[in-house]
């Protein structure tokens, strides 16, 4: 669950500074559970050089400002392949006011919505009659959630603070959290209980792990999706030569 901004930024700096003779240092967009944490893992895994401390900072555009003060690399979802023009917006609303230097690596992933409970509803086979996640999420369970009609439950502040809520029986029981499967492994007390229960297979969602810095000035949102969409190349020719 993302703290309050600014405990979140002082946390981040203490962070920073313990870590900073350790190498290099990331800053993810998100919190630890989401997706974008899930696919940060998969990268070091397949490039071990690159395996850095992270700290996760919300939004595309906090991440990249957190990124700069720190002098540390970004990563940030980029491009879905469910979204109506492909790009995530949050992103491209980022680098209206950042401007990629560098791009260091670039990674996607599948994105495969699992249903979490606690542990003690699954021990007492508790039927699941609310569902919690992020309203994007919930979006994108149709068919899955249709089949029995639970009562729903968002949670603006993402999938991981559903499933942490879940997890430290907050919600009524009966209440399963919809996010990444990972989340089970953040939250011990969360056992997977369906897996790919999303409406589209083949959705997948890419990242990018870069160098940016700030804009003198502000550019419009066309220049932004023009300057992330050759981002992207940049990104997926660094893939390709991997």
């Amino acid at each position: 669950m993302l703290k309050p901004l600014g405990i979140a930024l002082t946390a981040s700096t203490l962070l920073f500074s313990n870590l900073a003779l350790a190498g290099e240092h990331v800053f993810a967009q998100a919190s630890k559970g989401s997706f974008n944490d899930a696919a940060i893992t998969k990268l070091f895994e397949q490039q071990p050089a690159l395996s850095a401390a992270v700290t996760f900072a919300g939004t595309p555009s906090n991440t990249f400002k957190q990124s700069i003060e720190h002098d540390a690399l970004a990563f940030s979802a980029v491009e879905n392949s469910t979204i109506d023009g492909r790009l995530v917006q949050a992103t491209v609303e980022a680098f209206q006011q950042y401007r990629l230097v560098e791009a260091k690596a670039f990674i996607t992933m599948p994105i495969e919505m699992c249903v979490l409970m606690n542990n003690q509803d699954v021990a007492n086979d508790t039927a699941i009659t609310t569902i919690a996640s992020h309203p994007a999420a919930l979006k994108q369970i149709d068919s899955w959630k249709n089949s029995f009609e639970p009562k729903e439950l968002a949670i603006p502040e993402g999938t991981a603070a559903a499933a942490q809520k879940v997890a430290n029986q907050e919600l009524p029981s009966g209440t399963a959290a919809i996010g990444a499967c990972v989340l089970s492994n953040v939250y011990p007390n969360l056992k997977v209980v369906e897996q790919g229960v999303q409406d589209n297979k083949n959705n997948k969602t890419s990242f990018l792990l870069m160098d940016v810095e700030p804009r003198e000035e502000k550019i419009s949102e066309a220049q932004a999706r023009k300057e992330l969409t050759a981002a992207i190349e940049a990104g997926k020719k660094l893939a390709k030569a991997e």
